[in-house]
């Protein structure tokens, strides 16, 4: 006959000790997503306030160069036409400008999306153990009290 080797069985204190483990690192992975969503939203919130800047900027320059324009066609100067050049110059910059804003925020929303969902999940859980853990301590007074009495 061969012998086989068997696996010892698990003591209770190392499935105490992996439990506890298990739920501290949900507890660390919660209170690290909380500071990330409040970090993501903030600097959303920035640049959700520079993408509003810029916008009412380029408004108001796109006046300034429709402006200038219609000076430059009713008396076509070397100044006009280098104010035309000079706030044209600035428009464009001012549109990149906003293009990287906007492309930047849209990043930062997609991340934080998911780390609320992350947030929502880990929420969820702790308060399912926790939920758990009461129920368990309820349930075991119950029956100290039955054999008690």
């Amino acid at each position: 006959m061969a012998t086989t080797n068997k696996k010892p069985v698990t003591k209770n204190s190392v499935i105490a000790k992996s439990i506890e483990s298990s739920v501290y690192n949900l507890e660390v992975a919660l209170d690290t997503a909380n500071k990330a969503v409040t970090a993501r939203s903030a600097e959303s919130k920035k640049l959700l306030n520079e993408t509003r800047r810029l916008r009412k900027r380029r408004a108001t320059q796109m006046g300034k160069k429709k402006r200038a324009i219609a000076a430059d066609k009713k008396n076509s100067t070397v100044d006009s036409r280098k104010t035309v050049r000079t706030i044209t110059s600035e428009l464009n910059a001012t549109s990149k400008a906003l293009e990287k804003a906007t492309a930047s925020r849209q990043a930062v929303l997609e991340e934080l999306s998911g780390l609320k969902q992350s947030q929502k999940m880990l929420n969820g859980y702790v308060k399912g153990i926790y939920a758990a853990d009461r129920a368990i301590a309820r349930s075991s007074k119950k029956k100290r009290t039955k054999r008690t009495s």
